[in-house]
């Protein structure tokens, strides 16, 4: 009997556990639920049947024609304000009055961050009165259009993401005219895109830009003029040249991108344009062409880079074209190498390490990554940069890399053979068996041995 009311007394004291959780913190669960799920919990306990029409975030995806889940939430919605109203149209074909009654809900409703995601094929204009939303302060569209006829107040927008859309130049800078307090802009696979011009733009994101750009027409630069953007990334694939007029407050930079179209002096401009940024990020394709360059063709200065990563893949390791990223950045101190998949490219080096006695001086940390095969098929370029970074890094203080079990012991015998400029550098071998490289880098949890060559053993 004890045992019985020892579980009734627990089964009790678990109900009202539950019932007294308050309601912020049952709204704060809900948010991570779409709302198909939080109408749900209304079967957990009486206090919950209606808690769920005061939530704040609503978040509906529909796949079909039968809106009339969403419809009936909207209808016994009780709360005065939505903080985020996300909309994600999966059919192939949707009434467009339906999406239009939708977010003239939320914008009833004050709603503070809108997200609409539409098919690629679904063809949905933005609704009038969403153009004069002055409770926006983050908007994310996916296939939708904009109206160039109509003008743009968003008054409280900081964040504006774009995807698979035509952005022309007049609606980029009504944008930019309406927006007065924007500061994050994200345009991803859109076309139509001229010109870049604001002086709020904080964080710019451009991935497969103008990537539909009527190839048979000529396709003009895209220009950047953003005097207060501390944040560049420019990824996917690249048809035309973007030509950064001002950014002189930038920070940092990711040119992550690859193209066929475009060349040497594209690359020399763009890097050039970096001077003031302290953390850099280069792709495969920048690597590939800084490797052809020679020192006396590299005619900019990283003079405030202090950290620099560098994505490329087995295949395009080459000494020289992370020497000619050390002769651009002589203040230096972090360097990171990733490997990842990309597009063959053979290449030779004849370069010697003399031409590189002065660079790395400000080096303190330097980390590779993923090149678990390198040792077999890049083995002496990449020694190559090892033994030079011991050699003339003065202050470097750490070295790691991620090497392979058959070729550790050999590796650790040549390093501590190695001359060391700095007398606190340390070499860590992070070893992995052979086989599950492949497994680490596609995110597996791998266990790894580590070997510590100290300065004192070299």
């Amino acid at each position: 009997m004890a045992s019985t009311s020892a579980r009734t007394i627990g089964q009790k004291d678990h109900g009202d556990y539950i019932s007294l959780l308050p309601d912020c913190l049952i709204h704060h669960i809900f948010s991570f639920l779409p709302t198909r799920d939080v109408v749900k919990t209304c079967v957990l306990s009486k206090r919950w049947q209606s808690i769920w029409t005061t939530i704040s975030n609503l978040k509906f995806s529909v796949s079909s024609y039968d809106d009339s889940f969403v419809n009936r939430v909207l209808t016994l919605y009780m709360w005065p304000k939505v903080e985020k109203f996300h909309l994600d149209i999966r059919s192939k074909y949707f009434y467009p009055f339906k999406i239009d009654l939708w977010v003239h809900f939320a914008i009833d409703h004050d709603v503070e961050e809108l997200l609409l995601n539409l098919n690629w094929w679904a063809y949905y204009t933005l609704s009038p009165l969403l153009y004069n939303c002055s409770s926006l302060t983050k908007l994310c569209l996916t296939g939708c259009h904009f109206s160039s006829s109509q003008r743009i107040s968003w008054s409280s927008l900081k964040s504006l993401s774009i995807q698979n859309m035509k952005v022309s130049d007049d609606v980029l800078q009504q944008i930019f005219m309406g927006s007065p307090a924007i500061e994050y802009l994200n345009l991803k696979r859109c076309w139509g895109v001229e010109r870049i011009c604001s002086r709020s733009l904080k964080e710019l994101v451009l991935d497969d830009v103008n990537v539909e750009f009527p190839l048979e027409t000529f396709s003009p630069p895209l220009e950047i003029w953003t005097p207060r953007l501390l944040s560049l990334r420019v990824r996917g694939y690249i048809y035309e040249i973007i030509r950064i007029l001002e950014a002189s407050s930038l920070v940092e930079a990711e040119l992550d991108f690859d193209s066929a179209e475009l060349d040497c002096s594209f690359l020399k401009e763009s890097l050039g344009k970096l001077q003031n940024a302290t953390r850099i990020q280069l792709g495969a394709w920048c690597i590939w062409v800084m490797g052809l360059l020679k020192v006396e063709d590299v005619q900019f200065s990283l003079s405030n880079c202090k950290s620099l990563t560098l994505h490329m893949t087995i295949p395009q390791f080459s000494f020289p074209a992370i020497a000619n990223m050390l002769a651009t950045s002589p203040n230096l101190e972090k360097l990171d190498v990733f490997d990842r998949d990309y597009r063959n490219v053979d290449h030779q080096s004849s370069w010697h390490i003399k031409k590189f006695q002065s660079w790395a001086q400000h080096l303190q940390n330097f980390e590779i990554f993923g090149f678990y095969a390198c040792l077999r098929f890049k083995y002496e370029e990449v020694l190559m940069l090892v033994k030079y970074l011991l050699g003339h890094a003065s202050v470097l203080e750490n070295m790691v890399i991620n090497i392979t079990s058959c070729k550790l012991l050999e590796v650790a015998r040549l390093i501590q053979s190695y001359d060391r400029a700095s007398e606190h550098a340390a070499v860590i071998l992070n070893c992995l068996e052979d086989g599950l490289g492949k497994q680490r880098h596609e995110g597996g949890r791998v266990t790894t041995k580590c070997l510590c060559i100290d300065n004192k053993y070299a």
